[in-house]
């Protein structure tokens, strides 16, 4: 086989691969992420700055 037939097969059975598997924990959509996930505090300060709330600092 040509070099070019051999990457060809190994395309497709990564592609096998990543159709397979789904995915990622970190990537899946929902509620129960949404909460894990922690917000950054200068993300934090420039949104209390947009919407007009104070924090006590």
């Amino acid at each position: 086989m040509k070099r070019t037939d051999l990457e060809k097969l190994n395309g497709l059975k990564i592609q096998g691969r990543m159709k397979r598997g789904g995915t990622p924990e970190r990537f899946r959509s929902g509620a129960e992420n949404e909460a894990k996930a922690p917000l950054n505090p200068l993300i934090e300060k420039l949104l209390r700055k947009s919407l007009g709330t104070k924090n006590g600092n």
